[in-house]
């Protein structure tokens, strides 16, 4: 399963958050930071947190109406 299919299967599992840090195989240009991203039904919209590498403390969130926003946000490379 890619990135965008996990990003649009949490519509359907609003209780699910998709992760990603950063690998050798698959790393995002725009935040060298761990990332969250969860689905929040009441809004329509995917928020996306990013957190600090050291105590996990909450550092930014952004607010997007689709998969395809937050992964050109993301913009990962493979």
């Amino acid at each position: 399963m890619n990135i965008r299919e996990k990003l649009q299967n949490l519509k359907q599992n609003p209780e699910d958050v998709y992760s990603h840090s950063q690998t050798e195989e698959s790393f995002s240009r725009n935040y060298t930071n761990p990332v969250e991203v969860k689905y929040i039904p009441a809004e329509d919209v995917y928020e996306l947190k990013v957190f600090d590498m050291e105590g996990g403390e909450q550092l930014d969130s952004k607010k997007f109406h689709s998969a395809d926003e937050v992964l050109a946000d993301l913009n990962i490379e493979k």
